[in-house]
């Protein structure tokens, strides 16, 4: 049995869309074209298509409404680096309550873990935090949620 697409397509396709984004051609909060149309597009199988939509799901380029479709995220808004990533995440679970004032955050190891990435890197969404004021590093403790936390 011979293979319909060669190794990587997925990436080509995912160059591709983030160039579309990158250059305008699908603004921020524009919906991306459907998987079926995408797969008739690049002439791929629909698991070719949503590894390439999961690629720029990671990069943090789309989202993914359930339903609805993908859209493109606002440039503005948007993490760039994984520690921006990590740290968009822990501010919004800080701002939406999931974290309350005076409660330690996952430590570095943790966050190392859960994420996937470097020490350093869940060090520098740690860091984040604190430089905006959100949490405070206790030395041999951990960093704990401010108890001025603007909701």
């Amino acid at each position: 049995m011979t293979r319909r697409t060669a190794w990587g397509t997925y990436t080509r396709i995912t160059t591709a869309l983030r160039q579309r984004i990158t250059d305008g051609t699908y603004a921020p909060g524009t919906r991306l074209p459907s998987e079926a149309a995408l797969c008739a597009e690049f002439g791929v199988a629909r698991n070719t298509v949503r590894r390439a939509l999961s690629a720029l799901r990671d990069e943090g380029l789309i989202t993914a409404r359930t339903g609805v479709g993908r859209f493109v995220q606002d440039g503005a808004t948007q993490p760039h680096t994984r520690s921006e990533n990590i740290a968009a995440n822990l501010r919004h679970q800080v701002e939406t309550g999931r974290f309350q004032p005076g409660d330690a955050l996952p430590s570095e190891a943790q966050l190392s873990r859960r994420y996937g990435v470097s020490r350093t890197t869940a060090r520098a969404a740690l860091l984040a935090l604190e430089a905006a004021g959100l949490v405070t590093c206790v030395h041999g403790k951990g960093r704990f949620v401010n108890q001025d936390v603007p909701r």
